[in-house]
């Protein structure tokens, strides 16, 4: 497996909300993938960073021509597989057994107590949809009722301080501490041998904060859709609200960063 393919710049996109279309089908937006593909002579790669499962990552991924898909899938804040030389992709396996480990240790303590939760949750608040597995511990709830569904799951999971209540624009759910968008970016740029000065992120929801706060890159966006939480995060880092929504924003983000990296390059060549 090749990790070290040394990319001038890697974009790091959340899916939901920031980068795929869902007509007619779950997708990455056609638009948004052309302008990406058209980066590569500038030795730009982009990596997909979403709490989605990464089965259902994968096969998004495969669905696009060679050239436009992602060096590499990052899911669930933990979980990083690599694209090979064979085009498929590869866990890192180390650091993906790495954060199973932690995964387990948590949910051996937690999962004798999700019934319970289950209940006082669904006493509390009207739940259009929940996901109760070996993996997940998640609800999705009216946008109304998300402040204090993760107010009260705050709550659930203080006795534990390796535990901590994640989510995006509509899911709700509990994590290992150590997990991020961040942390798990973070770990594939050294993968890829990217540094942080290299990395453009973009996302929309509260579980991008974290790649999106600064912390990782200084080249941060998030498109008008954004969450406040976020958008706050974003003007904090001192990176761009696009005007427009979804993949329109996230494009106009991208624009904006790719044409301040030519400027730099030729600075570098004067």
């Amino acid at each position: 497996m090749n990790t070290q393919n040394n990319h001038r710049v890697l974009i790091a996109l959340d899916l939901d909300g920031t980068s795929v279309r869902y007509e007619p089908r779950l997708e990455m937006d056609p638009a948004l993938m052309e302008y990406i593909s058209s980066l590569k002579e500038q030795g730009a790669a982009w990596v997909m960073n979403s709490d989605r499962y990464t089965d259902t990552m994968i096969d998004i991924a495969m669905r696009l021509p060679a050239e436009q898909r992602p060096a590499a899938i990052l899911s669930c804040q933990r979980f990083i597989h690599l694209l090979d030389s064979r085009a498929c992709y590869v866990p890192a396996s180390s650091w993906n057994s790495q954060q199973m480990k932690l995964h387990k240790g948590l949910w051996e303590r937690l999962s004798p107590l999700f019934a319970e939760w289950h209940e006082d949750i669904a006493r509390e608040f009207a739940i259009d949809s929940h996901a109760i597995n070996d993996l997940v511990f998640a609800f999705m709830v009216p946008l109304d009722q998300t402040p204090s569904l993760r107010a009260r799951m705050r709550e659930l999971v203080r006795p534990w301080p390796d535990a901590q209540v994640s989510g995006n624009q509509e899911w709700t759910f509990i994590l290992h501490a150590s997990f991020s968008k961040a942390r798990v970016l973070d770990k594939c740029a050294e993968l890829l041998g990217v540094g942080s000065q290299q990395i453009i992120a973009v996302g929309d929801g509260f579980n991008d904060i974290s790649m999106l706060n600064g912390s990782v890159t200084r080249m941060v966006g998030c498109p008008g859709n954004a969450s406040a939480e976020v958008v706050q995060a974003v003007r904090g880092a001192g990176g761009i609200v696009a005007e427009g929504s979804a993949a329109a924003g996230t494009l106009h983000v991208l624009r904006h960063y790719m044409a301040g990296c030519a400027e730099r390059s030729c600075a570098a060549r004067a």
